[in-house]
């Protein structure tokens, strides 16, 4: 099989060059076109939330606090994952996003809906 492919290259030299040509000049339309990272971010999108009131437990942190937030923020588009820490005077929430999400958009958008959030005095996310 290789051998008749040989052969029919031998023979057929001008439809060997043109293949050639095309490749060479496909290779260097996709290095133009294609966005190579040298070294691309593996993590996707996220946007954390940290909150601070001194003085409350984890419990009253989640309950008052965190819990809230958390609604809010479901059903932005491409939200893919919500994690929350709740300790002694302290709320974080990291909010995941699905590869290729604008970055800048959703943190917008997270912006926006913590806004909505009723939270007690003195408390800022």
């Amino acid at each position: 099989m290789i051998g008749r492919l040989v052969e029919l290259s031998l023979v057929q030299r001008a439809l060997v060059c043109t293949f050639g040509i095309f490749l060479l000049f496909g290779g260097l339309y996709a290095f133009h076109i294609l966005d190579v990272v040298a070294y691309p971010d593996p993590s996707p999108p996220f946007v954390e939330v940290i909150s601070q009131k001194t003085g409350w437990s984890a419990e009253e942190m989640e309950r008052i606090i965190t819990i809230p937030i958390e609604t809010a923020l479901q059903g932005i588009p491409g939200l893919t994952n919500v994690r929350s820490l709740s300790l002694f005077g302290l709320s974080e929430l990291k909010v995941y996003f699905e590869f290729g999400t604008n970055w800048y958009a959703v943190r917008q958008e997270v912006l926006n809906r913590l806004h909505t959030v009723d939270l007690p005095d003195g408390v800022k996310p």
